[in-house]
C-alpha cells in the first residue's frame, strides 16, 4: 500500500508538467510565426543599420571602408543635423502647444455631458477611420496662398493674408494648428481612465458642493496623470520620428524651415546615396529617444513615489 501510494505521488507532478508542456506548446506555436517576423522586420534592420554606420558605404560593392566612428562624428558636427534638430524640437513644442492640450479638455467636458455623451464621443472618434493623407490633402489646401479657406476667412475678417506653409516662420506652427481640433483615440484613452475614477469619490465631491471644474481640477486631473504622462511619452517619441505629415504637406520647405531629423535620414540614404551617413543619423536619433524616454519614465516613477 505504501509503495503504491508513492507512485502515485510521483506521477500526480509528472501528469501536472506534462499538463502544463500540453498547454503551453500551441502557444508557442502560435506566436513563434509573429516572433520570427518581429525580428526579421524590426531587431534585424535595427542590426544591420548600426553595422552600416560604421562603413562608408559603397552600394557597388558593400559594405564599403570601415570608418569606424568617423560618420557619428561627421553627424555630430553638421550644421544640417542641428538646424533639423532645432525644426523637430520646434514642431514638437508647437505640437504641445496646439494639441497635447485639447483631448485632455475634451476628455473632461464629455464625462461630464450626460445628453448625447455617445453622439459626441463618436462624431470625435470617426476622423480616426479616415485615411490620414486624406485629411492632409485637405489641411494642404485650406492652407493655400491664393486658392485657400485660411486666407479667404482672413481677407473676411479684414486680416492680411499669409503665406502659411510657404513663409519659413510661419510654417511650424501652421503644421500643428489642427492639433486645436482635438478629436482621436486619446479622448477614449482619457475617457476610459476617467470611467476608472471611483464614482464614491465623485457622488462625495457633489455633495460637498464641488463644481464640475472644481471636480476637473482636483479629482479627475490626478487621477489620469499616469496615463497623461504615459502619452507624454509617445508624443515625445513620436515627435522625433516625425516624417508622414510634414512631407506630405511641405516636402521640408521652404527650404530646410521645416525638415524633420527622419527626413534628413531618408535624404542623405535614399537621395545622396550615403548610407553610412544617413545609418549614423538613424542611431543618434535612437539614442536620443532612449535618453529622452528613459528620463521621463525615471522622473514619473520618481513622482509617484
Amino acid at each position: 500500500m505504501a509503495v503504491y501510494e508513492s507512485m502515485s505521488t510521483r506521477t500526480k507532478p509528472r501528469s501536472r508538467t506534462l499538463e502544463r508542456i500540453g498547454r503551453t506548446i500551441p502557444g508557442i506555436l502560435f506566436l513563434t510565426p509573429a516572433v520570427v517576423a518581429f525580428l526579421l522586420l524590426r531587431y534585424y534592420p535595427l542590426i544591420r543599420g548600426l553595422l552600416m554606420s560604421l562603413y562608408r558605404w559603397d552600394v557597388a560593392n558593400p559594405p564599403g571602408t570601415y570608418v569606424g566612428v568617423q560618420n557619428f562624428v561627421l553627424t555630430i558636427r553638421s550644421e544640417v543635423f542641428r538646424i533639423l534638430l532645432i525644426n523637430t524640437f520646434a514642431l514638437y513644442a508647437f505640437g504641445l502647444l496646439c494639441g497635447f492640450w485639447v483631448p485632455i479638455v475634451q476628455s473632461l467636458l464629455l464625462s461630464e455631458l450626460r445628453l448625447g455623451h455617445y453622439v459626441y464621443r463618436f462624431l470625435y472618434v470617426l476622423p480616426v477611420a479616415v485615411p490620414g493623407i486624406a485629411s492632409l490633402m485637405v489641411w494642404k489646401y485650406i492652407w493655400h496662398p491664393q486658392a485657400g479657406l485660411a486666407n479667404a476667412v482672413m481677407q473676411g475678417l479684414g486680416l492680411p493674408t499669409q503665406l502659411w506653409l510657404s513663409d519659413p516662420q510661419l510654417v511650424k506652427l501652421t503644421l500643428r494648428l489642427p492639433g486645436l481640433l482635438g478629436g482621436g483615440m486619446g479622448i477614449l484613452i482619457y475617457l476610459a481612465a476617467i470611467q476608472n475614477i471611483s464614482v464614491e469619490t465623485i457622488e462625495a465631491a457633489i455633495m460637498d458642493g464641488a463644481s464640475a471644474p472644481q471636480r476637473a481640477w482636483y479629482i479627475v486631473l490626478p487621477s489620469i496623470l499616469p496615463i497623461v504622462g504615459i502619452l507624454f511619452v509617445l508624443s515625445l517619441t513620436g515627435s522625433l520620428l516625425t516624417f508622414d505629415d510634414v512631407w506630405i504637406m511641405t516636402a521640408g520647405g521652404p527650404g530646410y524651415a521645416s525638415t524633420t531629423l527622419v527626413m534628413g535620414v531618408y535624404q542623405r540614404a535614399f537621395v545622396q546615396n550615403q548610407f553610412g551617413i544617413g545609418s549614423a543619423w538613424a542611431v543618434v536619433i535612437l539614442v536620443m529617444t532612449l535618453i529622452l524616454t528613459l528620463g521621463r519614465l525615471y522622473t514619473m516613477r520618481e513622482e509617484r513615489m
